[in-house]
């Protein structure tokens, strides 16, 4: 570790408008240090939602009208419940019209083996025997278009697995879009915690890393140990911060009761000593106008209010990930008053 360089200023406020400078009665002395490039043993809190391990849409393959729905979001159902039926009139006409192709294609077929008989005496000829052939032929295809469309056009819908309605799109009379699913399912039996993890913090990010997971539910007084399973390979905006996020899978040693997918957590992730980071003392970090930021003294001694990001350490120390740079020189005990572009003397 870097040996900490500690000189003590005296700020000289000066008074302008042709005034003569002076120096205040009551002169403040700073700290400054020279900002650290060491190991970092610490920790970072990030947020994170409840997520249905296991999902399913429930769509349907045609256009359809809504008759009746016989349940509502958050309803638990088992397999094979009903859960809503359709309109029956397009049903209805399409099984008229199937009858008719199916009355047609019989007469058809009767005709064609009467004209092969007669075709063997010479009472028919081979062409009209081929054209009643073609129109069987025609026939088929029509009635397997018409049994297809019977077979999208469903009566009702059947649960095809047991669990709760976490989104409900279909209601009464209404029309369907092949596009959404018309309700989803979730298996609430067994259920994931999802963190998001700024990019600036991936690099610190392992599988089966130890950390603490606090659910809102418990009002963040009650926490369980966990380990984190799975780490995403894709990038995502953060629809809470947007910031690029990482999403990381946790397990926790124990279930966690009360919850329910939509439920917010936040989570304490536990680093190692083994990387370096840009460390300063916590007594430098300043917060105001919903930021963070230090006063950097720059090669001219002039002071910068320099807004920073930083993560929480063990002890004195918090690790700044955005805003400064190893070597750079800051006041460890700064105030408010302090004002950027005010020069001090060393």
């Amino acid at each position: 570790m870097k040996k900490i360089t500690v000189i003590f200023i005296t700020i000289l406020f000066l008074v302008g408008c042709g005034k003569e400078s002076k120096k205040e009665d009551n002169n403040v002395t700073y700290s400054v240090e020279t900002v650290e490039d060491a190991p970092t043993v610490g920790y970072i809190n990030v947020d994170g939602k409840i997520e249905a391990k296991d999902t399913l849409g429930v769509f349907v393959d045609k256009k359809l009208k809504v008759k009746e729905v016989f349940v509502q979001e958050g309803d638990y159902v088992k397999k094979g419940q009903l859960l809503m039926t359709f309109d029956e009139s397009e049903r209805n006409n399409i099984k008229r019209e199937l009858e008719k192709e199916n009355l047609a294609i019989s007469k058809l077929k009767r005709d064609y083996n009467v004209e092969i008989e007669l075709n063997k005496l010479g009472g028919s000829s081979n062409n009209y025997i081929k054209d009643l052939y073609e129109q069987i032929r025609t026939k088929s295809l029509t009635i397997e278009t018409l049994s297809e469309d019977l077979e999208k056009t469903t009566e009702k819908i059947l649960s095809p697995v047991s669990g709760t309605i976490t989104t409900l799109l279909a209601q009464e009379n209404y029309s369907v879009n092949t596009d959404e699913a018309l309700l989803m399912l979730a298996d609430l039996s067994d259920m994931k915690i999802i963190l998001e993890v700024p990019e600036y913090e991936v690099k610190n990010i392992y599988l089966n890393q130890t950390l603490v997971i606090k659910p809102e539910v418990f009002e963040k007084k009650k926490s369980y140990k966990g380990k984190i399973v799975k780490i995403s390979k894709i990038s995502i905006v953060s629809a809470k911060t947007s910031d690029n996020v990482l999403e990381v899978e946790v397990k926790t040693d124990e279930v966690i009761p009360f919850i329910v997918p939509g439920f917010k957590v936040s989570a304490t992730i536990y680093l190692t000593g083994d990387s370096k980071g840009i460390l300063v003392k916590k007594t430098a970090l300043l917060y105001k106008d919903n930021k963070y930021f230090m006063f950097i003294i720059n090669s001219e001694n002039i002071i910068e209010e320099r807004e920073v990001a930083y993560r929480e350490l063990k002890g004195d120390k918090i690790e700044i990930i955005k805003g400064i740079k190893k070597e750079e020189k800051y006041i460890a005990n700064p105030t408010l008053n302090l004002v950027t572009g005010t020069k001090i003397k060393v």
